[in-house]
């Protein structure tokens, strides 16, 4: 592959394309199907609240609407995913393109961390992490045979590096870049597209409740159109805001001592 060639080959047209959005119940996966189906894309939406994707469905255009597949599901349950997938499968006899938005945020601090955080840690390491493996167990068997299709990740910025409030979300995140990165060097050779999304704080439900300044806050209808964009350009690292994203990346690069008090300066708790 040219070293300035696209990472993944550039998505041209939408129309007919089969995507299963997981986690479209609300924010970026939400927003993120609306635009697809606008575009002509056949999607599927899941996620665990069956109502809020009904009220999506039903909020699709009526060509939108009859094409896209309702399937609910909780991504921490494998044998739900792997039906849900079976089911998909049949009914499309294919899958163009996988979106993982599903995740889950709780703000465990270390300094009143205890055994009775550890349920609530396992249960962001189950959704973010562990729902992406039974995922990728489901669809990567059918996307090596069919040699053609993506799996889209969305992660964060917050994977970068640490982060104070994350102690399991920071982790998760970190935890998905990298498996990003091996996904993408043992699947494109085989005719497969893998991307990395890292958005930075976006206008959702999870959000509305932290106690930190969130600089460069995206709404989430912003975040979709980005995603779309960069797929379509065949971006495997894709990341924005960019004016936000870029700087968090070069204070990957400095020491960590400066990078901690910067850290502190840009997280004040309001």
């Amino acid at each position: 592959m040219p070293l300035f060639s696209p990472s993944n080959p550039p998505i041209t047209h939408w129309a007919g394309m089969r995507v299963w959005i997981i986690g479209a119940s609300s924010g970026i996966g939400a927003e993120t199907a609306r635009l697809l189906a606008q575009r002509g894309a056949r999607v599927a939406l899941s996620a665990r609240r069956l109502a809020a994707l009904e009220a999506l469905h039903a909020d699709l255009d009526a060509s939108a609407r009859e094409e896209a597949l309702v399937l609910p599901l909780d991504v921490t349950d494998a044998a739900a995913v792997e039906s849900a997938a079976r089911h998909l499968l049949s009914q499309w006899q294919g899958l163009d393109l996988v979106l993982l938005a599903a995740g889950i945020y709780d703000a465990l601090r270390a300094p009143v961390f205890d055994a009775a955080a550890l349920p609530a840690a396992r249960a962001v390491l189950e959704v973010n992490l562990m729902g992406t493996y039974h995922v990728l167990a489901a669809l990567l068997p059918h996307f090596t045979r069919q040699r053609r299709g993506g799996i889209a990740i969305i992660s964060s910025v917050a994977g970068y590096s640490g982060l104070p409030s994350a102690l399991a979300y920071a982790h998760s995140k970190a935890a998905l870049n990298n498996l990003c990165e091996g996904l993408y060097f043992e699947l494109r050779p085989l005719g497969l597209s893998v991307y990395r999304i890292c958005p930075g704080f976006i206008a959702t439900a999870m959000t509305a409740h932290v106690d930190f300044r969130m600089p460069a806050l995206l709404s989430a209808q912003t975040a979709a159109h980005e995603i779309v964009r960069a797929l379509e350009r065949g971006e495997f690292d894709i990341h924005f805001p960019k004016s936000f994203t870029r700087f968090l990346k070069l204070l990957r690069c400095l020491p960590r001592r400066i990078y901690f008090a910067l850290l502190r300066l840009g997280t004040r708790q309001v």
